[in-house]
């Protein structure tokens, strides 16, 4: 697979923010190409990507199809609000492993995206409840890095990851196969990435 995307989210006192790069081939950053960002405690209906820190003109967006409804399906829209994808939340898959679904804009499936490590996936879910020793282990379970595997509907096959890459920091490595990069608008895997940290509270 080859290195496609960074993000990168800097926390300052009020907001989120987040960080898109084009990656180079030895994974390190070079274009940046979105800039989002997210007040904190707020609902999370909308989230602007800009195309620089000026923040004066708009590269894309997602939003929520309906308001406060986190378990809905997100539009990615381009800077005229033309849709170019979606995104879904798998609620019952995702109480034992966080499961998202990748669509095209006419709503056909694409991408099943899931934690790769079932086992981490379990026990940062479950570890909390054991008396005592529970509340230890979630301190240390947070120290694992979370990775994200992109499995194509048509074929089950793993065709792109979502990797953090700093342990004290939400930095990510998206990684696609030629196919993938060119079959899903660039701006809905984006959207999917920085979603799999802001909606999740990563």
């Amino acid at each position: 697979m080859t290195p496609r995307l960074i993000v990168r989210q800097k926390l300052t006192a009020f907001v989120n923010k987040y960080e898109i790069f084009t990656a180079n081939a030895d994974g390190s950053a070079a274009q940046i190409v979105g800039l989002a960002q997210q007040k904190r405690f707020a609902f999370k209906e909308k989230v602007l990507f800009y195309t620089d820190e000026k923040r004066d003109k708009l590269a894309f967006t997602f939003r929520a199809e309906k308001l406060m409804d986190v378990h809905g399906r997100y539009f990615v829209e381009d800077a005229n609000g033309k849709m170019v994808g979606m995104f879904k939340k798998e609620f019952v898959s995702s109480l034992v492993n966080s499961t998202w679904k990748v669509m095209d804009a006419d709503g056909n499936d694409l991408l099943i995206v899931k934690e790769s490590n079932q086992t981490l996936a379990l026990l940062r879910r479950f570890i909390g409840y054991i008396p005592v020793l529970g509340g230890l282990a979630e301190i240390a379970i947070a120290f694992f890095k979370y990775h994200f595997s992109f499995i194509d509907m048509a074929t089950s096959q793993e065709v792109a990851t979502y990797a953090k890459t700093a342990l004290f920091r939400d930095y990510y490595l998206l990684s696609t196969t030629d196919e993938t990069w060119e079959q899903v608008d660039w701006r809905v895997m984006a959207a999917m990435s920085v979603a799999l940290d802001a909606l999740q509270s990563r």
